[in-house]
């Protein structure tokens, strides 16, 4: 795949998520460069924030990841566009996942011994398929 491909469906994601965000009340900001781990700050309307980390596949394989970040915070959004990128009719699969439950997801990539990934076969069926909610869950403790 050529790095512009790359580059198309992770700004695709990037924007796709942005909306879907924002068309639930969130205000969001995309930040943009390369080699990044924060690609969308997301505001709360009750003045809470979060940061995001977008993937995006244009198919139905990996996602590549390196993790840096791991916070309460922030989360790792993956989008697959189920080899069908070109085909707008079509919406893509998305799964929210916490940072600090990423490691619980990682293979190692076949035949690429040095980079960790994400199988799509291990999360398109899993709780974190459309899990918005998660994104500013609230987390109680001991409430009266």
């Amino acid at each position: 795949m050529a790095i512009r491909d790359v580059i198309s469906t992770n700004l695709a994601s990037e924007f796709y998520v942005a909306s879907q965000l924002f068309r639930q009340g969130y205000t969001t900001t995309i930040t943009f460069g390369h080699t990044k781990e924060i690609d969308i700050i997301v505001a709360h309307p009750d003045g809470r924030t979060i940061t995001l980390d977008v993937k995006g596949l244009k198919n139905k394989s990996n996602w590549p990841i390196s993790p840096k970040l791991k916070r309460k915070d922030h989360f790792f959004i993956l989008v697959s566009y189920l080899n069908k990128f070109k085909d707008i009719s079509i919406q893509p699969e998305v799964f929210v996942i916490p940072s600090f439950k990423i490691d619980k997801l990682f293979k190692w990539w076949a035949g690429k011994p040095d980079v960790k990934c994400i199988d799509y076969r291990d999360v398109k069926d899993s709780k974190y398929k459309d899990a918005w909610h998660l994104l500013f869950e609230r987390r109680i403790k001991n409430a009266c």
